[in-house]
């Protein structure tokens, strides 16, 4: 029996960034739009994420695809550089919603890479943190090491 689909709402810091799974109903753009959130921000494929056909019209949405654990390359440094200074460049225009399927390794792990750098936490407390806020954080461990790379700190 497929699992039941349920909509995650986070906040990283509340009223500024806050994280969850794929908004697939109108509920979910309702609940996003009570809490103040200017833009969408989406980490996967245009196939793993269908949005309600509104959502352009009343969100910001950007999206930058970053491999899972079912892709067969890694997440690069490169690529979590760039996530991680959209979702800054984002944040400079109001709250917003990170997300990727299921809210469990790409949008903690880029987080996590905006946590470090711009709050000062090193991984343990990044990863310590997302894990207290969002339950089911769980980005991998070669995922992990790619925070350990020079041009994110």
């Amino acid at each position: 029996m497929p699992k039941k689909y349920k909509f995650k709402f986070n906040w990283v810091v509340n009223g500024k960034l806050a994280i969850g799974t794929c908004p697939r109903y109108e509920e979910d753009l309702i609940k996003i739009k009570e809490n103040n959130i200017k833009s969408i921000f989406g980490l996967c494929d245009p196939s793993e994420a269908i949005y309600p056909d509104n959502l352009q019209t009343i969100f910001n949405l950007e999206r930058y695809v970053l491999p899972d654990h079912k892709s067969d390359t890694l997440v690069s440094s490169e690529d979590l550089l760039i996530a991680r200074d959209t979702l800054n460049k984002l944040l400079q225009e109001g709250a917003v919603f990170l997300h990727c399927v299921a809210a469990m390794e790409r949008s903690p792990l880029v987080c996590m890479a905006w946590l470090i750098k711009y709050k000062k936490l090193s991984i343990t407390q990044s990863l310590d943190y997302m894990m207290s806020i969002n339950k089911g954080t769980n980005p991998l461990p070669s995922q992990l090491k790619v925070l350990n790379h020079p041009i994110l700190k």
